[in-house]
């Protein structure tokens, strides 16, 4: 009935946590659900530790990139086996409450996508300055006001994803963004529920560093570039 897809990328610290919480309060609870993660090509221990879990904890899978492409690129990797009737987006840095995600399942029936908003961020200036950005980038090419986009707690149906995603580029840079944007344009059902974000507590964060502005201003770019892409 459901999987979740999980990215990865170079979270050795916090992987196995971040596994056995999804797999504990969502997929051993759940007839038949299954965790999908998805390495891409880490660099550190995190393979490993995935691979060892997926023999450890039913339903638990590990798919392995064979080179780095990015959160986009290792999403619709992930998405490309899904086999269940509904699919549910997380990160694994362990910023969201896996048991939020019942806020969402309970009313799964009345929508196609049930977008999660973060009622606030914990990451940072840079990251609530590609918010607003991401946010205000939507609303002049599409004229659609959405107020977290690129939150990575998402609940979809499988057919209606799958629809959304013929739409996108394969090599999309921000596909979960497009898909906020095209669930709407393309009239399914859809609507946002609050969802806490935490401090990430270990792994690789991107956008940080001496460089970190000039990191924010190429992920604009593409940000950009991406959404003209597909504006009408």
């Amino acid at each position: 009935m459901l999987t979740v897809v999980m990215p990865s990328y170079n979270e050795e610290q916090i992987i196995e946590d971040s596994v056995r919480e999804w797999h504990g309060e969502v997929v051993a609870r759940i007839p038949g659900a299954e965790l999908v993660v998805i390495d891409d090509c880490s660099t550190d221990a995190t393979g490993s530790i995935l691979d060892r879990l997926s023999h450890e904890l039913p339903g638990v899978r590990s798919i392995h990139q064979q080179q780095n492409g990015g959160h986009g690129r290792a999403l619709r990797h992930g998405f490309q086996h899904l086999s269940k009737e509904f699919v549910f987006q997380t990160d694994s840095d362990r910023q969201h409450k896996p048991a939020e995600f019942w806020r969402l399942w309970e009313i799964r029936e009345n929508y196609d996508f049930v977008f999660g908003v973060r009622s606030q961020r914990a990451d940072g200036v840079l990251r609530v300055v590609i918010t607003h950005a991401m946010r205000l980038l939507i609303w002049a090419l599409w004229r659609v006001w959405i107020r977290d986009a690129n939150c990575p707690y998402k609940l979809m149906r499988s057919s209606a994803l799958d629809q959304v995603l013929s739409h996108i580029p394969e090599d999309s840079f921000i596909p979960m963004v497009m898909v906020s944007i095209m669930a709407r344009k393309m009239d399914f059902r859809f609507t946002e529920v609050p969802v806490t974000h935490l401090p990430r507590r270990g792994g690789t964060q991107s956008l940080k560093g001496i460089l970190r502005w000039m990191r924010i201003a190429r992920v604009c770019v593409k940000q950009l570039w991406d959404l003209r892409k597909l504006a009408p």
